[in-house]
Formats: C-alpha cells, structure tokens, sequence
C-alpha cells in the first residue's frame, strides 16, 4: 500500500498519539488511585506504634530507583519479616521525577507492612518532581519524634536553600529534648 499523501499518515498519526495520551490521562484519573499527603499517615503510625520508653528499630535503604526486580521481590519480603518499627529511604527511591515514577514507587511501597519516610534527593528533584514529592509524600525537609528521638531529614539537593535549613534547624536543636538525634 503506497500512501500518495504523506501529510495525511503523519496527521492520523498524531492523533493517534493525542487519543493514546488522553486515554492514558483519563485511565491515571479514574481508575488509579490518587495520593498526596502520605508522611502524615506515616508518621501517625510511627507515633502509634513506636513508645517512648521501648526500644525501637528502623531500617535505611538507599537508591530504590524504582527497583522492582530488587526492591519490591527481595527488600520488601524481608522489611515486612524483619521486626523493624520502620524504614527509612536515604533519597533517590525514584528513578526520576515524573508522574509515572511516583506513581510506581507508591505502589512498590504499598506491599510494606511498615511505615515508611523518603528523604528528598536527586531523582526525586529531576523533571518538576519537587512539586510531586511535595504533593504526594510533604516537604523537602522536615522532623520526626519516634519515641524518646527526633529524627531530622534535610535536602541535600539545592532546591530548598540551605540558609534556611539551617535556620530552621537550630531553631529545631535548640528547642529539641530527645534522649537521640539523628539526622
């Protein structure tokens, strides 16, 4: 079949790729499930689960990069056996920040019978992703109290300028009484 007018293929095809987009869009709206906000229920869990007067144990794991081979089939089973109150990523659980990334982290971590926080980092900052890690999981930087501790996440990325940070992170020490700081 020889197409006499190239510009016709080309114009069907663009459309074709218009319709698969809305498709896709319209698909993200209403059969996936939306979420934003996610430390805060994580954070409810780990004040509920976590006593002041009892010893408790987090893991930290590093580079997720969206690993569903590693990550999801090997790291998740034994998190879920392991006893820990928690986990704690390092930074760089996506392998970019795009919709699609997060999207596939939520559902990664979702197979945690855990909580769980991110740390900001590098790939969580790649294409517009600070907006959707803001989004999805809350600030850039922020504290924890687990127990008789405080946990302290800072950017390390640049976005948020690090004046500030530390502004507010002597504010933080400065009014601070945990036995544990861990930054």
């Amino acid at each position: 079949m020889i197409f006499r007018n190239p510009l016709k293929l080309l114009f069907y095809l663009c459309l074709l790729i218009v319709i698969l987009l809305v498709g896709y869009k319209t698909y993200l709206n209403f059969f996936m499930k939306n979420f934003a906000g996610v430390h805060t229920g994580e954070v409810e869990q780990i004040h509920r689960d976590v006593s002041a007067t009892e010893p408790f144990s987090f893991a930290v794991v590093g580079n997720i990069n969206n690993s569903i081979g590693i990550f999801e089939e090997r790291i998740i089973p034994e998190l879920n056996a392991s006893g820990m109150d928690f986990m704690v990523s390092a930074g760089n659980a996506v392998s970019g920040g795009g919709e699609g990334k997060y999207r596939a982290l939520y559902g990664s971590l979702s197979h945690l019978n855990i909580p769980y926080l991110l740390t900001f980092g590098a790939h969580e900052h790649e294409d517009f992703g600070s907006f959707r890690f803001y989004d999805h999981f809350g600030p850039h930087f922020y504290s924890i109290r687990a127990g008789s501790s405080r946990l302290i996440f800072l950017d390390s990325t640049g976005k948020t300028p690090w004046q500030w940070q530390m502004r507010w992170l002597n504010e933080l020490l400065g009014e601070d009484t945990s036995k544990a700081r861990i930054l």
